[in-house]
């Protein structure tokens, strides 16, 4: 076990059908851009105050001098002169106040020699968030009429001379700039937001497998939240009402689990493959992801990495662990072993190391000590338990040093099938065997180094495999952790938890197991030359026969993990019915915690 790495984190262009065609007529041009003029101007229309200039003045200015006035007022938009300019501009601007620029495109009338254009070539572009219309600097010899309506009743008809270069600001849009300013802000500060989450949670998280869904919060994929009420609520309206029932028929667990299985989606099942390590003492953004939106199925607290700090803190974290997990309940996990291994120790106090158990020769004192860590950990809320250690020590390891029960397969076998009666007979914790194929004749500490077991197939069914056979034939494991380590006799090539034939051959073939096969963590080093990565590596240990994965310390590591896995189910080297054979013996190691209930009847 190691603690888990802290958690890191066209436009097209436009399209004017009458460029370079000097026969087209003036066109009306209503542009967002703002061609022609500065959004300054735009802004001092608002606030400057300007007498009003009669119609007949407007009639009677010629097109020089408002052309002049137009120049004019694109260069010195901040003097007082734009005052004297803009009088005639005004006038048409008081009047298109309430001018409603849809209205006045569908009805303006064209003239009689236009009428065989199409409308885009007269008007080519629209849009009614900035009102601005751009004459053609090209004259024209006839006029173009406008219609304009403010609402259903008709308004007297006024024309506009060609003669006369006009532009015309939409009052009425500028009054909605505000709004939409309002909106941008709005827009940019969400945007603001998601960035922020994006930082804190990843990259792997935006892009990856969960892409958005994991920066707002939710699953990209989501399953029914409520599964185990809505297949309560299910088999309950099964019986009608009224009708005789001769005979009662009990739902088996395996039935049960049968039926939870088959309505579970692909992401919820592989969420139960996983247990997860965090970081810090407190319900943060990584955990709550995990279990919220990955729905995985088991967490690892870790005195390494911070989890433990009192015994309110660790009993208020776990709750809130639990409580998030709504889909399937949640396995909280912790290696108390005692001795060197007591992650308790400064809550509770120190509990005996193994070898002081075994050194008693007393199989009371074994079954004691797992009554009292299954009280201790079903206080704080655990329910699964990495212990115990069954190896046989032959040869010193420092790794190892003081947390097994002794030198012999059976003192060893006596001690700890005492221990895992004691531990699971509140059926509130669940026991772990470990470490498969056995750590008791290797030197080398597989945190750090990949160990060789060199013994002949006979010497490990007789020493290292013959507690796991004899407590395995009690029918009380529940599951067993598999180390990383090269077995010579079985698979020169493979760690046995990467080895089909260690796991598959051994293991559920030779043993017997069909419980849960939980690796040790794949982020050891030992491991590393083998599976590059944590998503190559998590699917080669299923491939290989496991069925929980330990290792994801992030929900980035996960998204990492569920790519590969389905990448892997897409390509044939996984398949979903492999995944769900997982998944049923994980959830018949939770009916054995009490965290699963068979309806009634």
């Amino acid at each position: 076990m190691e603690p888990a790495n802290p958690w890191s984190f066209e436009r097209k262009p436009d399209n004017d059908n009458g460029q370079g065609n000097s026969q087209k007529p003036p066109a009306v041009r209503v542009s967002s851009r703002a061609r022609t003029i500065d959004q300054n101007f735009l802004a001092a229309l608002d606030t400057i105050e300007i007498p009003t200039m009669s119609r007949t003045n407007a009639d009677t200015m010629d097109e020089q001098q408002f052309l002049n006035i137009t120049e004019d007022k694109r260069a010195n938009i901040d003097t007082q002169d734009i005052v004297e300019h803009t009088q005639a501009e005004i006038s048409l601007i008081n009047r298109a106040d309430t001018l409603e620029t849809t209205s006045v495109i569908q009805n303006t009338p064209l003239p009689e020699h236009y009428s065989g254009m199409q409308n885009e070539d007269v008007i080519d572009t629209l849009d009614t968030q900035v009102g601005e219309v751009t004459v053609p600097s090209k004259k024209s010899t006839k006029p173009l009429t406008l219609q304009e309506t403010t609402d259903e009743s008709a308004q007297p008809d006024t024309s506009i001379s060609s003669q006369e270069n006009t532009v015309v600001h939409l009052h009425s849009s500028l009054q909605q700039t505000n709004l939409k300013r309002g909106t941008a802000a709005f827009l940019i500060a969400l945007l603001g937001i998601m960035v922020l989450r994006t930082f804190s949670i990843g990259p792997t998280n935006f892009l990856g497998s969960q892409g958005w869904a994991s920066v707002l919060g939710g699953p990209a994929t989501t399953g029914d939240p409520n599964l185990l009420k809505s297949i309560g609520t299910q088999l309950h309206k099964s019986t009608k009402p009224g009708a005789k029932v001769t005979t009662k028929t009990q739902m088996t667990p395996q039935q049960y689990i049968d039926l939870i299985v088959n309505r579970m989606t692909l992401d919820q099942k592989l969420g139960q493959l996983m247990i997860v390590q965090f970081t810090g003492a407190t319900y943060s953004l990584p955990i709550s992801t995990m279990i919220s939106q990955y729905n995985v199925g088991a967490v690892l607290v870790f005195s390494a990495n911070g989890n433990i700090v009192s015994k309110d803190q660790l009993t208020t974290l776990i709750k809130q662990m639990k409580d998030n997990s709504t889909t399937i309940p949640l396995a909280v996990a912790i290696d108390q072993e005692g001795g060197t291994v007591d992650r308790l120790a400064d809550l509770d106090g120190a509990r005996p190391a193994e070898a002081a158990i075994g050194a008693t020769n007393d199989p009371a004192q074994a079954k004691q000590d797992g009554i009292q860590t299954a009280q201790d950990l079903t206080s704080y809320g655990f329910n699964l338990n990495l212990a115990p250690v069954v190896d046989v020590t032959n040869v010193y390891n420092p790794q190892m040093y003081g947390r097994t029960y002794g030198n012999t397969p059976g003192l060893v076998t006596k001690m700890a099938e005492a221990y895992l009666q004691g531990l699971q007979q509140s059926g509130r914790v669940v026991g772990t065997l470990k470490h498969f194929p056995g750590l008791g004749d290797v030197s080398t500490d597989p945190h750090v180094g990949i160990p060789y077991l060199n013994r002949a197939k006979s010497d490990l069914e007789q020493i290292d495999w013959a507690p796991y056979r004899a407590l395995i034939k009690q029918g009380n494991v529940h599951a067993i952790m598999v180390t990383h380590e090269i077995v010579s006799a079985l698979d020169k090539t493979e760690p046995s938890s990467l080895s089909p034939k260690v796991i598959q051959g051994i293991l559920r073939n030779e043993l017997g197991f069909q419980g849960v096969v939980m690796t040790d963590s794949l982020t050891m080093d030992a491991l590393t030359a083998y599976a590059p990565s944590e998503g190559q590596a998590a699917v080669m240990s299923i491939e290989a026969g496991s069925d929980l994965i330990m290792g994801a310390g992030s929900p980035e590591n996960v998204a990492s993990m569920f790519q590969a896995i389905k990448q892997a189910i897409s390509t044939g080297t996984l398949t979903e019915q492999r995944i769900n054979d997982s998944v049923r013996r994980i959830l018949m190691m939770k009916y054995a915690m009490g965290l699963l209930s068979v309806p009634q009847n």
